[in-house]
């Protein structure tokens, strides 16, 4: 019986080719398509179909630190300055995952709570040309 193994320290992200460190616990970072890959419509009779397809290939890169992190200033600093930055995440475990692209902004600096106990800060991050190996 095969048995497959996840390291949560086997995967590198960075932000402007800086290795981030002090990722939240849980999913700390996630990829979502900004819109489906095509939308369709049936007609009336005899319910002929036509599929039209979206050509969106942008992704919204989720990234979330702990509130301690040294890199909580750099993002919302990154974010102040509207510019354009790469964004990768590597998995090194098996099998391997490269998601991101080099055309990346992010969208605005971390929302801050505070409380009895240390809260996350999370980055929404879109990416413009976004590409997986």
């Amino acid at each position: 019986m095969p048995v497959g193994v996840y390291d949560s320290s086997k995967v590198i992200v960075t932000v402007d080719n800086m290795h981030i460190t002090g990722l939240a616990d849980g999913t700390f970072i996630s990829f979502e398509a900004a819109e489906d890959g095509f939308s369709y419509s049936v007609g009336a009779a005899p319910g002929d179909v036509v599929v039209s397809e979206t050509n969106d290939e942008t992704r919204t890169a989720t990234l979330v630190l702990q509130q301690t992190s040294p890199y909580v200033s750099y993002l919302d600093n990154i974010a102040k300055s509207k510019r354009l930055v790469p964004v990768y995440c590597m998995n090194t475990n098996e099998p391997k995952e490269k998601s991101g692209g080099t055309m990346c902004r992010i969208q605005r600096p971390a929302a801050r709570s505070y409380g009895k106990e240390a809260a996350n800060r999370e980055y929404s991050i879109v990416v413009f040309d976004y590409t997986e190996e």
